[in-house]
């Protein structure tokens, strides 16, 4: 039987106590990374030697394995490997009590870097190199190109896919509660897990996913529409 009133007050501790922790660590998670993306990004697309190759296998590496085994391995092994490293280079620091937000973060970080960097090499290479030549032919150097017209149309072109991206690291968030981060899913297994009101939970997180992600997905619509009539001007 399914408990309305459970259900009820299962959505108000979700969306006041579940919800901030999910949105700070997919905030936090496109602050750190999208500039990161970006240089390695625009590292691999000038074919820098030696980065591009190391970058070449870091990045398959990273994206070829899913967020969960992420998790599951690094969050166990990088405890143990800092303080051990801590103690040998007297840092003084006990990673042990670190916040499990900020290794949710980090490891969300190596996940969303390898990805969204393609994204940027991709709309980096889909600028015509015309763009350059006519920059040149104007006065520009080549730094004032891409600065003023090369990068702003990449970025234009990158917004779809950018926005699919941070739906899907939000998505993804809901792994991180196998950390013990009481993100949406956390709090919601552990208030289901008093009565055993599974189902009413997991309702609830499935209509919070919803309603949020389709919100998002609505605003990066606007802005696509935004940014590509200020670039076609």
């Amino acid at each position: 039987m399914f408990d309305g009133k459970f259900a009820l007050e299962a959505m108000g501790q979700i969306i006041t106590k579940g919800l901030p922790v999910s949105a700070l660590i997919v905030a936090a998670t496109v602050l750190i990374s999208m500039p990161l993306a970006f240089l390695l990004g625009l590292l691999r697309f000038k074919r820098v030697k030696g980065i591009t190759q190391v970058s070449t296998v870091l990045i398959s590496f990273f994206r070829g394995v899913p967020l969960v085994i992420l998790i599951f391995i690094l969050y166990s092994a990088m405890p143990d490997v800092l303080t051990k490293l801590g103690k040998l280079y007297g840092w003084g620091i006990d990673f042990y009590n670190i916040n499990r937000i900020a290794y949710a973060v980090f490891i969300c970080c190596l996940f969303t870097v390898a990805i969204m960097s393609e994204i940027f090499r991709s709309a980096l290479a889909a600028v015509h190199a015309n763009q350059l030549e006519a920059a040149h032919s104007v006065g520009l150097s080549t730094v004032e190109a891409y600065v003023h017209i090369i990068i702003p149309q990449a970025l234009v072109s990158a917004i779809p896919n950018l926005g699919n991206n941070i739906i899907n690291l939000f998505k993804g968030t809901a792994l991180v509660f196998y950390m013990g981060v009481a993100d949406i899913m956390g709090v919601a297994k552990s208030a289901a897990g008093i009565n055993y009101n599974y189902l009413e939970a997991y309702v609830d997180v499935f209509l919070v996913y919803v309603v949020i992600c389709f919100v998002m997905q609505k605003l990066f619509e606007h802005l696509e529409r935004r940014l590509g009539v200020y670039n076609a001007r």
